[in-house]
């Protein structure tokens, strides 16, 4: 039996109605007919959500809901997929001791705020009800968690843990995490398949601070464990502004994933690629304004690629450097250090950058000695237009190839070749970027190559507080 689908959503006295006659009134001619209610409270949503069917729709009336626990369980197709949303975006509060577990298929949430609180449980939004009831093929959009913190910052929770498979995370805003624990946590194992293929995109990741300890990453895909399989996920087209909880931004614990079109501005840490193998680093922007700390991507293990990115006026050395190419363990455990092999390097472009490490980590006494092989380092552009020379290396550099690369004013003597001299001219081009004034049509990043603009990310009815007094737009830079 099925609760009438009409133009209006059914209100709660309306519901209550229904259930008291045994929904005798209200079948409507058809089973296939989807429903959709506008409940006010937690019971009311517990009713709705007993025996969902594809097209089904819960509507979360207006106003601050405490301690609100919420399950939307079901089996939604392509075609109809069960929705959840707020009556109102911006309008409906999930305050106190709230959470919401997504388990099934061809799910939809969107535009709820978590604020006033913290989760009572391991997460705020779980793609899953337990280890055995996961969420695949769904989606959480105009997700706004805003400063929804335990107090206790040892106390280890996600804001958003992306179980299952083929899930979608976007357009949603994250700021303020101040406890352990990543802030967005793709979880995999054996279980629930390891082929993940999620999708996190879109999404504006507002200042988080220091944590003071490993555990403050904003996103983490994987753990060393199931590192040598591949959950084949996209990280693409997010802001992250004044992400600060450690050395790792991005911490990547997987194989196969690409990471794209990406702003990291004003975040002190580095997109890591920590575990895993054949990852791709393409098309992102890293943007520090000289804060400290601010860097690029960190290359370890197997088959990576950073490929047509920007680096501009990054601070941070080793760990963070704008570009830290790893030394590693001979034989490492799972969770150690694997040797860089087959890592291309190629058509990036570094501005006003502190440091591009080579052989970071080397340790003689941990046995962290093995220099990165079969590795190519081609097409590159270095400019900086102050005494600076950032190239530095802590190993051997004979295992990787360097060609047609071009610093400015002077190649480093770091360089063993592969790198010419040339005084370079930058103008601004109209992203904001800084491009060769004569072009260069085989080096460095792709002068085309555009910010995500801010604004295109998470929500327009809620603000973001973050960095951006803003010295930079995402149409371009004012000096």
């Amino acid at each position: 039996m099925r609760i009438q689908s009409t133009s209006h959503r059914l209100s709660k006295p309306a519901l209550g109605y229904c259930l008291a006659i045994g929904l005798a009134t209200c079948l409507t001619s058809s089973p296939a007919t989807a429903a959709s209610w506008l409940v006010h409270d937690v019971g009311a949503f517990a009713t709705a959500a007993a025996a969902l069917q594809p097209g089904d729709e819960i509507v979360l009336a207006d106003g601050t809901w405490t301690d609100a626990r919420l399950l939307l369980k079901g089996q939604g197709t392509a075609a109809a997929p069960i929705v959840l949303r707020a009556q109102t975006p911006g309008k409906v509060i999930l305050s106190g001791a709230s959470d919401l577990r997504l388990a099934g298929s061809y799910l939809q949430v969107s535009n709820l705020v978590f604020r006033n609180g913290y989760t009572p449980g391991d997460a705020v939004v779980a793609f899953r009800e337990s280890s055995k009831a996961v969420a695949s093929h769904s989606r959480v959009t105009g997700l706004v968690i805003d400063d929804y913190s335990n107090p206790d910052g040892s106390d280890q929770d996600y804001w958003v843990s992306v179980y299952g498979s083929n899930n979608r995370l976007d357009h949603s805003q994250l700021r303020g995490k101040t406890n352990a624990g990543p802030t967005v946590v793709v979880v995999r194992d054996a279980t629930q398949g390891l082929d993940n293929q999620h999708r996190i995109d879109h999404n504006w990741f507002g200042p988080r601070p220091a944590l003071g300890v490993n555990g403050g990453e904003t996103i983490r895909v994987g753990t060393s464990d199931t590192s040598l399989s591949d959950s084949n996920s996209t990280v693409e087209n997010n802001w992250f502004e004044g992400c600060d909880g450690e050395t790792e931004i991005v911490s990547n614990k997987s194989g196969g994933n690409t990471f794209r079109g990406n702003v990291f501005y004003r975040s002190a840490g580095a997109l890591t690629l920590r575990h895993g193998n054949g990852n791709r680093v393409i098309d992102n922007l890293f943007l520090g304004d000289d804060k400290a700390g601010t860097g690029g991507v960190r290359i370890i293990n197997a088959d990576q690629t950073v490929s047509n990115n920007y680096f501009e006026r990054l601070a941070g050395s080793s760990n963070r450097s704008a570009l830290a190419v790893m030394d590693a363990q001979a034989n490492p455990p799972l969770s150690g250090y694997a040797p860089v092999v087959n890592a291309t390097i190629s058509r990036n472009t570094f501005v006003d950058v502190a440091k591009i490490s080579f052989g970071v980590g080397h340790d003689e006494a941990k046995g962290i000695v093995v220099a990165a092989s079969n590795s190519h380092f081609s097409g590159n552009l270095i400019v900086n237009r102050t005494s600076k020379n950032p190239p530095n290396a802590a190993s051997s550099l004979a295992g990787i190839a360097f060609s047609n690369n071009v610093q400015s004013p002077q190649a480093s003597s770091v360089f063993p070749g592969g790198v010419s001299s040339a005084s370079i001219a930058l103008q601004q081009a109209a992203s904001g970027l800084w491009v060769p004034a004569t072009p260069l049509p085989t080096i460095g990043a792709d002068p085309a190559l555009a910010m995500t603009p801010r604004e295109q990310t998470g929500v327009d009815w809620y603000p973001k507080v973050g960095e951006v007094a803003l010295s930079r737009t995402s149409t371009g830079v004012d000096r």
